[in-house]
């Protein structure tokens, strides 16, 4: 059930967790009543059609000093909500956010649903479905590629042209509706046959060129990069042609050079794979032996490049041979002992422990690589994919069966046009359910 609009809500719109600067958010009619409970003073804003500022003093339930805070105020329309709004940007204390929350709400405001701001802005014509989904995949985008294809998302790069496209179609509607009005009348004609099918095949050819960007977008978010990183002749490269052999999805799969010599694996070597399901570039890199310094030029340049996989990556994989591990594990992302076919010392609980030679815990590797690479960003804009998918094939489909039926009567056209209305507002949201709201917003977190 979608809550109350009319209601005054209010979150932390900052991420949990200490900080230099923390943000509590207010939005709803009350929302400046409330800031000027807290303020225990009147607020003024001289110019309604500005966003005002101004320092404030809080006396905190419970706390014998005040809190200072900066005000920000949307006096109007003009914030994200369209509703009255107003920010309070004080020290990022959890403590201290709590109690401000607790305050406003004394002040009459109620604790905000997850997602509820964006749904208002949704609901507001703020933002439309797939802006919304791009608010969800930019926070919990973990990489640049994601976080580029939300923001695209978000600027409107997908839903621009529907609405465009939308607009076009209702005018074409009308157009035949209001002809229908006339049908008796034979010397009036609102659309002409030619520019009937002029405009079909011009509103056909842009949800085709639609369908394709949105599959070429789709496809163009890369597969995540796992990087099995390392001390030299810990195995990394036989555990990297273990998995390539056992996951690889190429004819040829890259093989890595293998050897009981150090150094012997100076470039990353790359290979796609699907572990547990998920699409993987997993990359074999060089030894990253940190206690001695760089033996030449090329040594060197093998080592900056390790650098940059090990900032780029998605996920380490930190191999340590199964006769020197530490406990607790001492490595980046996920550490793991090699080499376990080799030596009678099991490891530790705790461990993962792998074995390129009899396949040993690859399938747990596999499994857990993929668990930690789960990305409900990711999921967010694959769901828009699928559901713009869909809606722009019912469009099409209803297209090309409108032009079609262009030479047997404009009724035909109209039942047509309206089914591919149906399925753009699909895309952008202007026919969704609650159900589909829930779905969406169920996934948010609290003062987004």
């Amino acid at each position: 059930m979608t809550p109350d609009v009319n209601d005054t809500i209010v979150a932390i719109a900052t991420a949990r967790g200490a900080s230099e600067r923390g943000v509590v958010r207010v939005a709803g009619p009350g929302a400046l009543a409330v800031a000027r409970a807290l303020s225990g003073e009147p607020l003024v804003c001289t110019s309604p059609q500005r966003i005002a500022a101004r320092g404030l003093a809080i006396q905190l339930s419970g706390s014998p000093r005040l809190l200072t805070a900066d005000l920000f105020i949307w006096p109007n329309e003009r914030s994200y909500t369209r509703q009255p709004a107003v920010e309070l940007h004080t020290v990022g204390s959890p403590p201290v956010l709590d109690a401000l929350v607790r305050a406003c709400v004394a002040a009459g405001a109620r604790p905000a649903e997850p997602g509820e701001f964006t749904l208002r802005a949704l609901l507001s014509g703020r933002i439309d479905l797939t802006q919304a989904e791009a608010v969800l995949a930019v926070v919990d985008a973990t990489s640049d590629a994601r976080l580029a294809a939300a923001l695209e998302q978000l600027a409107g790069g997908l839903s621009t042209p529907l609405h465009r496209l939308r607009a076009d179609l209702l005018g074409l509607l009308a157009d035949l509706e209001a002809g229908l009005d006339f049908v008796e009348e034979e010397d009036v004609r609102f659309v002409e046959p030619a520019e009937l099918r002029r405009r079909l095949e011009a509103a056909l050819t842009l949800v085709k060129q639609t369908a394709e960007q949105t599959d070429q977008r789709d496809q163009a978010r890369r597969a995540p990069c796992v990087a099995i990183v390392g001390p030299p002749n810990v195995g990394k490269s036989r555990l990297f042609n273990a998995l390539v052999d056992r996951y690889g999805d190429d004819a040829c799969p890259p093989r890595s050079l293998v050897a009981d010599v150090a150094g012997v694996t100076r470039d990353a070597v790359a290979a796609s794979v699907v572990l547990a399901g998920v699409a993987v570039t997993l990359l074999d890199t060089a030894g990253d032996d940190e206690a001695s310094e760089a033996v030449d030029r090329i040594d060197r340049v093998a080592r900056e490049r390790l650098a940059g996989v090990r900032r780029d990556a998605d996920l380490l994989v930190s191999c340590q041979r199964s006769d020197q591990i530490a406990d607790p594990p001492n490595g980046d992302g996920l550490v793991i002992a090699t080499m376990s076919d080799r030596f009678s010392e099991r490891p530790p609980a705790g461990w993962l422990a792998t074995s390129a030679a009899t396949g040993e815990g690859l399938a747990d590797l596999a499994a857990e690589i993929a668990q930690r690479l789960a990305e409900p960003g990711a999921d967010t804009l694959a769901v828009t994919a699928d559901r713009c998918r869909s809606g722009l094939a019912q469009a099409s489909a209803a297209l090309q069966r409108a032009l079609a039926a262009a030479e047997l009567g404009d009724e035909l056209v109209a039942l047509e046009l309206r089914e591919a209305l149906d399925g753009l507002g699909r895309v952008v949201g202007e026919v969704v359910t609650d159900e589909v709201l829930g779905e969406i917003f169920s996934r948010f977190c609290i003062g987004k």
